[in-house]
């Protein structure tokens, strides 16, 4: 099962880099306009939870709860990251 977690964390880790990528497929196969940020975040994530899902299948390591809080720990992760640090670097202008 932490096999499956750490797959999931590296899917959602990889979302943000594979937004780029998958925007010109996305818009050109999709119609009806423009892709917002937030579904184009959605699809990415989405593809990587797709691929994480089909490795961990075809190794036997197919949990799907752990996959899902690896991937909210791999999309939140670098924002509580940035958080921890902002609180511990001290604030002299105020």
């Amino acid at each position: 099962m932490i096999w499956t977690f750490i797959l999931g964390v590296v899917a959602g880790w990889a979302a943000p880099a594979a937004e780029d990528r998958l925007r010109p497929l996305v818009a050109e196969h999709l119609p009806g306009g423009p892709i917002e940020a937030a579904e184009m975040r959605a699809i990415s994530l989405a593809a990587c939870l797709v691929l994480a899902a089909i490795v961990a299948a075809l190794t036997g390591w197919a949990h799907a709860l752990p996959l899902a809080l690896g991937a909210a720990l791999g999309v939140l992760g670098p924002r509580l990251q940035d958080k921890v640090r902002g609180m511990r670097v001290p604030d002299y202008d105020s």
